[in-house]
């Protein structure tokens, strides 16, 4: 795998929506495993209150992030959580009038490394909160500038509509579709998501990626998709890209809705931090739901290929595994004793906000 990409905080919210997780993890299994991320995706799942949630990821900064983000819903009320982490005032220019978010951090119980992580970096997530200090969400907030200031794209009437169809009739007469297009066959070149966000590990290099359309052309006809089909006040990833904040709380991810909060508070889930790599740790328990983001995508085709195979032997029946991909989808996978759910793949499809992945859900027979 690519552990120069995996070595930093990567990722601070999540670019996948989790709703899609969600929806299909069943109420108290036994054993989850899930890629970490940012915790994002990961953490609502305890709403669930499966026994065990075990996260992993190679970069040790993703799962300090983990911790933080569950002790902070654990420990915080939903409004000091929402402050905390960045969902409101996270982009207020000067001091912060109300909460003192270094106040609420001290409230939390963190593992030395992670405190120390985390003490050493005040400067950078007292002002703003989190969410929005990955390299991913940097980037996208940089793109969202350069919409906005540079090309002087105003899209906020779109995202006032109040019905699709209303959002349907204002995207096709207020988007700027030549600015638009221009823009992005620079901006989401392979070139440039190969340099600045992926570091040159970027699944969709042409040598490797299973995607006919170029990566431009790929956001431009699944940008238009979900501006047809979802109505994006309601789409966190897309009032950050195209309002630079979440502008309307409708839209908040999974893990900032109170529902989520406070299951979470009261969930015996068991969490454990595993920093390594899955090819490793998938084998060493038989798990019931298993999410493991785009990560498919940097593994060796082969390696790719054989993941069911790779699991306990011990995996029940009815365990299902999610696996996104972007740009590179696994080519061929062995699905000896796994059935492939087309239906569910179509769905998540249909569902994810981010508009970029495809799905590959499987069960055991």
């Amino acid at each position: 795998m690519a552990k120069e990409y995996f070595s930093d905080l990567n990722y601070t919210l999540s670019n996948e929506d989790t709703r899609i997780e969600y929806d299909l993890l069943p109420n108290a299994v036994e054993r989850v495993f899930s890629i970490a991320g940012s915790g994002a995706r990961c953490l609502p799942l305890m709403a669930k209150n499966p026994k065990y949630l075990d996260v992993i990821d190679m970069s040790v900064s993703q799962l300090y992030l983990c911790e933080l983000r569950l002790q902070a819903m654990k420990t915080l009320t939903y409004e000091e959580y929402l402050f905390f982490m960045g969902y409101r005032g996270a982009l207020q220019a000067g001091s912060d009038k109300g909460d003192d978010r270094e106040a609420l951090y001290k409230k939390l119980t963190l593992s030395e490394d992670a405190k120390k992580y985390w003490n050493e970096r005040v400067s950078g997530w007292k002002p703003r909160g989190f969410i929005l200090l990955g390299r991913w969400e940097s980037h996208f907030q940089k793109l969202g500038y350069l919409f906005r200031e540079v090309l002087q794209c105003d899209f906020s009437k779109v995202f006032a509509a109040q019905s699709l169809e209303e959002q349907i009739e204002l995207y096709e007469k207020h988007w700027p579709k030549i600015r638009w297009n221009s823009f992005i066959k620079v901006a989401a070149s392979e070139y440039v998501f190969n340099k600045f966000l992926y570091k040159g590990h970027f699944s969709g290099k042409s040598e490797h990626r299973t995607e006919q359309r170029a990566p431009s052309q790929f956001i431009m006809e699944e940008f238009d998709r979900i501006f047809r089909t979802q109505l994006v006040r309601k789409n966190y990833f897309m009032q950050i890209l195209f309002l630079g904040r979440i502008a309307y709380e409708e839209g908040l991810p999974l893990e900032a809705h109170f529902e989520t909060v406070e299951t979470v508070k009261k969930s015996s889930t068991q969490v454990r931090y595993l920093h390594g790599n899955l090819l490793e740790e998938l084998p060493k328990h038989a798990y019931d739901f298993i999410s493991l983001s785009d990560t498919i995508s940097y593994l060796s085709e082969l390696d790719a290929n054989q993941i069911l195979q790779k699991l306990s032997p011990e995996t029940r029946s009815q365990s299902q595994m999610v696996i996104r991909s972007f740009m590179r989808a696994p080519t061929a996978i062995d699905t000896k004793n796994w059935e492939p759910l087309s239906d569910r793949n179509l769905w998540a499809q249909s569902k994810d906000g981010t508009g970029v992945y495809q799905f590959h859900i499987f069960r055991k027979k």
